[in-house]
């Protein structure tokens, strides 16, 4: 049986080597390394998909049981990344951390409060003011609306009426319709009064630890990264640390960049809306400026007040053209000068993606789908750029068929 086993070719016969002569004070060999044993007969594959089971089940856990503070932990780390290069600068500049820290918040808290003390009054009058103006406008409306309809109607051979007296006729029969379900209405807020204090006292309770939550993020930033960074494998810690460079260079890209521009579009959008004279244009401006931070809406937004202010302080006249001009004018100074020197192609997504990613997260979460479009965009982007590069040197996309 011996004899028959060793001359099978699939069972060569088994001959004693004997190990190669070393020189006389020459280093012994180098023992090849072995592949690592898979752990009670369990292949090794199976023990990587069964921890990284167990981590995403870990990690599921955790946001479920955060679910009520997570949105307050998030911005938390929102505004705790976006203040950490100033932290950094700080530093550099021979402070501590704790009174880098605490000066980061007095230079905030001075901030908020010099700007309520400067704007709050002036906007509190205008908005008075605007108030005053209002039933006065709704009772001329039709006489300033029936010149634009007429010069309409010439331009393009059409014949539109429009009077709104009809309307003023109806109006005390709609309200008397519509009163029963007011009523109804005003019930059943009078019935969740109670819950909806109990949200609005959480609200309140959150902004209020929101300044805490930064705090010690700011305190522990960079304790964490390096927490997180001890838990991945040493053999993926380079490629994971150089993509994670790459989507912080893109976030911080967009980010910084972006409020950047919202604060130059603010400024800019003010100016002219100031030069048009109409009311609450600091306001507006501002609001246009800071909703920005998704692209195209805080002009659309704009545009509308502006022109509804400009027609309630002017009537139908060239101050709507020129709050349109002012939108055109900011917007095109913002798309060849501040967006390419500001933030320039880092973001590394092309305007029709921008567009595509904004409509699909306005139609999956909003506006906060919209808010977080861009960005979670860019992050994508970064890892489908290294699931390709790594595709493209596997086995499958250049192995021989």
């Amino acid at each position: 049986m011996r004899r028959l086993r060793s001359l099978d070719p699939r069972h060569p016969p088994h001959r004693a080597t004997r190990p190669p002569a070393v020189a006389p004070g020459a280093a012994p060999a180098p023992v090849p390394p072995t592949a690592p044993a898979a752990a009670s007969g369990v292949p090794l594959i199976w023990t990587k998909v069964a921890w990284g089971l167990g981590f995403g089940l870990v990690m599921l856990g955790l946001l479920w049981v955060l679910r009520p503070v997570f949105a307050i932990l998030a911005a938390s780390a929102g505004i705790s990344y976006v203040l950490t290069p100033i932290l950094g600068w700080l530093m550099r500049r021979g402070l501590s951390r704790e009174r880098a820290i605490g000066l980061i918040f007095v230079g905030s808290s001075t901030s908020f409060a010099l700007i309520v003390l400067l704007f709050v009054p002036g906007v509190i009058r205008q908005v008075d003011e605007l108030s005053g103006r209002l039933i006065p406008f709704l009772h001329d409306l039709d006489a300033q609306l029936v010149p634009a309809v007429s010069w309409f109607n010439a331009q393009t051979g059409q014949d539109i009426q429009f009077d709104l007296s009809d309307l003023r006729t109806r109006a005390p029969a709609l309200v008397a319709e519509q009163w029963p379900k007011v009523q109804e209405r005003v019930g059943e807020l009078s019935k969740g009064l109670f819950t909806q204090g109990l949200g609005l006292l959480n609200a309140i309770l959150n902004l209020t630890l929101l300044p805490i939550f930064v705090y010690y993020l700011l305190q522990d930033w960079d304790r964490a990264i390096d927490g997180i960074a001890s838990l991945i494998p040493p053999r993926y810690l380079p490629r994971v640390e150089r993509v994670a460079r790459e989507v912080d260079s893109r976030l911080s890209a967009f980010v910084r960049g972006q409020l950047t521009v919202c604060g130059a579009l603010s400024f800019l959008y003010s100016l002219g809306l100031l030069i048009v004279g109409i009311d609450l244009a600091v306001p507006i401006g501002v609001l246009s400026g800071v909703l920005f931070i998704v692209p195209y809406l805080g002009t659309a937004v704009g545009v509308v007040l502006a022109s509804v202010l400009a027609l309630m302080k002017f009537g139908f006249g060239w101050e709507i053209v020129q709050v349109i001009a002012v939108f055109v004018v900011v917007q095109g100074i913002e798309g060849y000068l501040l967006t390419p020197r500001i933030v320039g192609d880092k973001v590394g997504l092309h305007p029709l993606v921008v567009m595509v990613a904004l409509l699909v997260g306005g139609s999956l979460l909003g506006i906060w789908g919209m808010f977080l479009a861009i960005p979670l965009t860019a992050v994508l982007s970064v890892f489908a750029t290294e699931w390709l590069t790594l595709y493209k040197r596997s086995h499958a996309y250049g192995g021989a068929e």
